[in-house]
């Protein structure tokens, strides 16, 4: 077995099986039986593909075949993998639930041999006209896993002007019935190492923010390490560009919910009609522009994290309904009747003093005593200067890495001109200083006058390093100097920001994103 599985694993490798269409039933049923042994042995998902179609074409006669996975946020068919003259082409090729053979197929739950498609009324046309293919006939079978379609195995134009027959069609489902299983482990498995990964690099990299010398932000993060082992509700407290954001993370990833999504919600950079849509959800035709149904962010992140940012500047309506799903873990999509049940946990954050609030009315008491089962409180940098070096270090390397400066150091006096400066915007604000150095510092080490802070304009200095970068790229580090000295100005407020610089909200959200300005 360990040899079959280092086989499977070669780029290159083919299997070895030759499959007679003419020959006795007996005879074809062998090889199937061996040839899922292989299956069952793969655990690389692409290779795994490969082999199926490969098997798939040499099974009943044909040079063509592709297998369709069930997209299940939109349930739409996608052509994941193809073997033949036009698999280049086809490949993320989407069918709309129902459509074609394939969609047909996947529908009722059936095989599906058809030997003229041209009078066929289920098949479409639309893929042939994509690629230039000409589809004369069809062999589809449906992958089933657990009672529930997960794709489709479709071959094409027998070779040889030969038909399909009831012995091609029973033959292949009964590989389908295999191959469903084969997927279900390989994707188990390729799920598992990226997540290791991704949570390997994210500790490695990001969440060494958290780290820090001052007693205030150690606290911080052993309350944060202890509460991530439990499913409670955490409140997380604390200026705007303290790392609210990177303490959620953190407790996800420290939690058994970690290999499942971690979904972040910005509750005031979004209209309240779409928040609710982009939580919740939403029905075909609820609403207009509403032309299919969509799965929201609270029932995508299914076992994992939905951390709900500036949780504190929402409305009392949106309030009520997030109540409920704290409550009981249920809610409705917009325009929608049934309740869906998730098991997710939450964790929110805000910059406001919620207490204040419930007094002035303008947060509901119920739901903050809901949200305040556990809370921890992130210090801001003020505070903690003497994780400024820690910090800065890190932030230099990253970017320095990125824009390709290597060996790029922080002279004394430009570290102790951090050091003295009282950051309004936190750690935020102190990676945007070091990003804007690192990309216009002319020298690797970076001296106190490439630190620019609150400073409306940039020195002549830096206007001159500017001029040695392309247009477009000194134009960017100039708008994000900019937008990061007005959020900074306005104490982390984007919409106070925007009406700094006579921006709509919306706009300066957009160009926030765009430029990775958090």
């Amino acid at each position: 077995m360990a040899r079959i599985e280092g086989l499977m694993r070669t780029p290159d490798f083919q299997p070895k099986m030759q499959f007679s269409t003419s020959g006795p039933s007996s005879a074809r049923l062998t090889s199937l039986i061996e040839i899922s042994r292989l299956l069952t042995s793969a655990i690389d998902l692409d290779h795994l593909l490969g082999l199926i179609l490969k098997t798939s074409s040499q099974l009943v006669g044909s040079k063509d075949s592709s297998l369709l996975l069930v997209d299940p946020a939109t349930q739409e068919l996608v052509f994941v993998m193809a073997q033949g003259s036009v698999s280049d082409k086809l490949k993320m090729v989407r069918l709309e639930p129902g459509e074609g053979i394939a969609g047909w197929v996947v529908k009722h739950g059936k095989p599906l041999l058809v030997n003229d498609v041209a009078h066929d009324p289920r098949f479409t046309a639309k893929v042939d006209k994509m690629t230039g293919f000409k589809t004369r006939a069809i062999l589809a079978v449906p992958l089933e896993d657990h009672g529930r379609i997960i794709g489709v195995i479709e071959v094409l134009n027998p070779v040889k002007d030969k038909q399909y027959d009831q012995e091609d069609l029973e033959l292949l489902s009964a590989f389908a019935s295999h191959v469903a299983v084969a997927i279900r482990n390989a994707r188990l498995v390729t799920s598992i190492k990226e997540t290791n990964r991704y949570l390997q690099s994210e500790i490695d990299e990001r969440y060494r923010t958290l780290i820090g010398k001052s007693a205030s932000i150690r606290a911080s993060v052993r309350s944060a390490r202890k509460v991530a082992e439990t499913p409670a509700t955490v409140l997380l407290l604390g200026e705007t560009g303290v790392g609210k954001e990177m303490f959620a993370r953190s407790i996800h990833a420290w939690s058994p919910r970690a290999a499942k999504p971690f979904v972040a919600v910005n509750c005031v950079a979004l209209s309240e009609g779409l928040l609710e849509s982009e939580l919740f959800g939403h029905e075909k035709g609820s609403f207009t522009g509403a032309h299919q149904q969509k799965k929201g962010l609270i029932e995508l992140a299914q076992g994992g994290t939905v951390f709900l940012d500036e949780i504190g500047d929402t409305k009392q309506e949106f309030q009520a309904k997030l109540l409920r799903v704290l409550q009981t873990h249920q809610f409705e999509r917009v325009g929608g009747t049934a309740s869906i049940t998730v098991d997710v946990r939450f964790i929110a954050a805000t910059n406001k003093d919620l207490e204040t609030a419930v007094r002035a009315g303008t947060f509901r008491k119920d739901l903050y005593f809901r949200l305040n089962v556990v809370t921890i409180t992130v210090p801001p940098l003020r505070d903690r200067k003497e994780d400024i070096p820690d910090l800065a270090a890190f932030f230099l390397q990253r970017y320095a890495r990125e824009m390709k400066r290597p060996q790029m150091t922080i002279s004394p006096g430009a570290m102790k001109k951090l050091a003295d400066h009282d950051w309004p915007g936190n750690v935020r604000e102190l990676e945007n200083v070091i990003e804007r150095a690192v990309v216009l510092a002319s020298e690797n080490v970076i001296a106190a006058g490439d630190f620019t802070l609150g400073a409306t304009s940039l020195p002549d200095s830096q206007i001159e390093s500017l001029l040695e970068l392309p247009f477009h790229v000194s134009v960017q580090a100039h708008k994000k100097a900019l937008l990061s000295h007005a959020i900074n100005k306005a104490s982390g407020n984007k919409t106070q920001a925007a009406a700094l610089l006579q921006l709509q909200s919306t706009y300066l959200f957009r160009l926030c994103k765009q430029l990775g300005i958090s």
